[in-house]
């Protein structure tokens, strides 16, 4: 079915739209709203059945956005363009292909094992996260890095009751009672998002950034209610142990990040506080007393007394509005994308965010990450060599 007023398909435009295989992922990659706009820029939408049943969407009405309901093998077979949320699972490896571009959040930085699996494929693909603009900034992320920014401050309200093995302090403010204390790592999309979600609880909030000017300019958003300061190891050093809940959001996190708030430092924090890395990057990086990712079952575990969340994928927690949030965002991008895979109209943005073409590792970003990893990337054909070149 074609909806209303769209034009005609040209032969082989196809987009496939893959529903999500993880546990705890419910996200739709598009809504039937932005899936029309695709049908309307000359693609056909290959949709696979179920692609929103756990975000509330139902197959009838992508159907009527004009959509193909396909099955699982039909939406990874028959599309050259394969779109989806999160990056395949091993599970999931046995569909790249030479002839397919994919599209999704990879991170495959942080994961040895599906950028070998891009390369041996010989599948071009792209990265949501590193889709990058003109002045420096990587505009897909920032739905979700505000959502995470948000859930942030919530988890970390939530888990200090004490029943939950948090130190009982309220992050809401209360009438005659001494604020809860919040300290934000950050100022970006994340951590600025955070800072005001705790200053609207009635939190005391302090953020920690490294530029003098963006801090500055940060202030001006927020008001005099949260104090800013430069980070620096005193500043951490003195903030950091007043805190009922740290959050991290820096934008990059990996082997070589420097410890911001190191071991020694959580262990001056009250008994039952609670930290929140919203970063969730790759290596101890600059949370240092972070040594693995937890799960939505499973958010919290302790170390020095204090709770420590990294829950990578957090706005995963709330599906429906992290899609309604994330899929009109997304897809004048993925139109974008299509005419550059179709036409060879050239989209600067989105290869910015070209991960691996023809058999090889081409971002020099996730190059650089996985040989800090392991230096002589043996599961990664061609990262040693581009790493040289």
């Amino acid at each position: 079915m074609t909806p209303t007023g769209a034009l005609q398909v040209k032969p082989s435009r196809r987009i496939a739209l893959v529903r999500e295989t993880l546990p705890d992922e419910a996200r739709a990659l598009l809504l039937p709203d932005e899936v029309r706009q695709l049908c309307e820029a000359s693609l056909e939408v290959l949709v696979e059945r179920g692609l929103g049943e756990r975000a509330g969407v139902t197959d009838e009405s992508y159907r009527a956005a004009g959509a193909q309901l396909v099955s699982r093998d039909e939406a990874w077979g028959a599309g050259r363009l394969v779109a989806k949320y999160k990056a395949p699972t091993p599970r999931e490896y046995r569909f790249l292909r030479p002839d397919m571009t994919l599209a999704a959040f990879l991170h495959a930085e942080g994961e040895p094992g599906l950028a070998a699996a891009l390369c041996e494929a010989g599948t071009t693909a792209y990265s949501y996260e590193l889709f990058g603009s003109s002045d420096g900034s990587f505009p897909i992320s920032v739905v979700n890095s505000e959502i995470s920014g948000k859930l942030a401050v919530l988890y970390g309200a939530y888990h200090l009751q004490s029943h939950l093995g948090g130190s009982g302090v309220l992050l809401a403010d209360v009438a005659a009672v001494k604020p809860a204390r919040v300290v934000v790592i950050g100022h970006g999309n994340a951590g600025g998002a955070a800072a005001r979600t705790a200053l609207a609880l009635g939190a005391d909030v302090v953020v920690l950034g490294t530029s003098t000017e963006r801090l500055r300019r940060f202030q001006g958003t927020v008001g005099s209610s949260v104090r800013c300061r430069l980070s620096s190891p005193e500043a951490v050093a003195e903030e950091v142990p007043q805190a009922d809940l740290v959050i991290g959001a820096i934008l990059i996190s990996t082997h070589e990040t420097p410890p911001v708030v190191p071991a020694s430092l959580v262990a001056q924090m009250r008994p039952g506080s609670v930290i929140v890395d919203v970063t969730c990057g790759y290596g101890p990086g600059y949370l240092p007393t972070f040594d693995r990712c937890t799960t939505h079952s499973e958010p919290m575990f302790e170390r020095h007394g204090v709770l420590h969340c990294k829950l990578d994928g957090m706005p995963a927690a709330v599906p429906r509005t992290a899609t309604a949030a994330f899929s009109p965002h997304l897809a004048p991008y993925l139109v974008r994308l299509a005419r550059d895979v179709y036409e060879g109209v050239p989209d600067p943005t989105s290869r910015a965010g070209l991960v691996a073409h023809g058999g090889r590792l081409v971002h020099p970003e996730v190059i650089r990450v996985l040989d800090a990893a392991c230096p002589k990337a043996p599961d990664v054909p061609g990262a040693a060599a581009l790493a040289q070149a």
